[in-house]
């Protein structure tokens, strides 16, 4: 049996990037993606949309989130908003627009109505003209779709029980969190929890702001303690898995896993099992996990796709290694490896 190619197997660890992170107990997963919330090609004027995506929670969107700009006269443009939930339309006409936002199965696709006037329109109304390049910014929470309400509901009972001062302050947290001040939501999260222990909302929360900051081992105590409050909860485990395949404690990660899937089936779970299984060499079992994710779709899985072309490539099935690679490029072109995973695909097509 051939061994999985090292190189890659190096590249892919090393540039491996969490890909979810998530906020509330029992709300479903999103993904983070490697984008660049890169500008569309614009509709042949000077102006911008740009905007950013929040979950329910307050905090910042992450994932393969697809915008789209939609147009009567110009018909239909799309991009991917970044890793912050950040994205941007340039060179736009004056003109009446829709942002639609669709985050996955899991979340109500999102409308927008955005006007941008002509310059005449707003002589007529008495508005100052300021040349060249007007931008018009869109803030845009996602909501949970219809079916998932009973699940948000349960982290609302789950804040009654909190004491006021400590609910405040976690739900300050939150706000530093959309904001993207880490910093001072974790230590909101750390206050609060001070005052109140079993509070895993919390809990969970501080892992997933240290997560976001790059201190996967800090975030493994508070997620294993809000798993342990909340044992049926979904997302603390899923959580727990990611920090702990951060950390290198795979053995671990695999049963956190697999243990959050018996809760609920998701293809991000799913995605993460799978690399937990690559990283334990047990590539016939991660094949089935990724697949298993991508044939279910939501969510982004860029990453599923990534590593899915590593395992096709150990078989020598070179040209589903180049297909999966290929995905990867597509959903995430400007991913930190970009480059070198073309350069693997060009030295793949060699062999064909």
């Amino acid at each position: 049996m051939f061994s999985f190619p090292a190189r890659l197997l190096r590249r892919l660890i090393k540039n491996r990037k969490s890909v979810i992170l998530l906020t509330v107990l029992c709300l479903p997963a999103a993904a983070l993606a490697q984008g660049s919330g890169r500008e569309s090609t614009g509709t042949g004027g000077n102006h911008v949309i740009q905007g950013k995506i929040f979950f329910p929670s307050g905090r910042r969107a992450e994932g393969n989130i697809q915008v789209k700009l939609q147009s009567f006269g110009a018909g239909e443009i799309s991009t991917i908003a970044d890793s912050s939930g950040s994205f941007s339309f340039a060179s736009l006409s004056p003109g009446n627009y829709t942002v639609v936002i669709n985050a996955g199965d899991e979340y109500e696709i999102a409308h927008e109505g955005v006007t941008i006037d002509s310059d005449l329109n707003m002589a007529r109304s008495g508005v100052s003209l300021n040349p060249g390049t007007r931008r018009y910014t869109v803030m845009v929470t996602l909501q949970v779709k219809a079916s998932n309400h009973t699940k948000a509901s349960v982290v609302s009972a789950a804040l009654a029980e909190v004491p006021e001062q400590a609910r405040a302050l976690y739900e300050k947290a939150l706000q530093f969190g959309k904001s993207g001040d880490s910093a001072k939501a974790i230590e909101d999260l750390k206050a609060a929890i001070s005052l109140f222990p079993k509070f895993p909302l919390a809990l969970n929360e501080l892992g997933v702001q240290y997560l976001t900051v790059g201190q996967a081992g800090k975030a493994v105590e508070p997620l294993r303690s809000a798993s342990k409050l909340s044992p049926d909860a979904f997302t603390p485990k899923l959580n727990l898995g990611i920090a702990l395949l951060e950390t290198n404690q795979i053995p671990d990660a695999e049963t956190q896993l697999r243990d959050a899937l018996k809760i609920t089936t998701t293809p991000t779970a799913h995605m993460y099992l799978g690399l937990a299984l690559v990283r334990e060499q047990r590539f016939d079992e991660a094949r089935t996990e990724l697949e298993t994710a991508i044939s279910t779709g939501g969510g982004n899985l860029a990453q599923a796709h990534r590593f899915l072309g590593g395992i096709y490539w150990k078989k020598q099935e070179f040209k589903r290694a180049i297909d999966e690679f290929e995905t990867y490029l597509r959903l995430t072109p400007n991913a930190p490896d970009a480059d070198r995973v073309r350069g693997t695909i060009q030295e793949l097509r060699a062999k064909i």
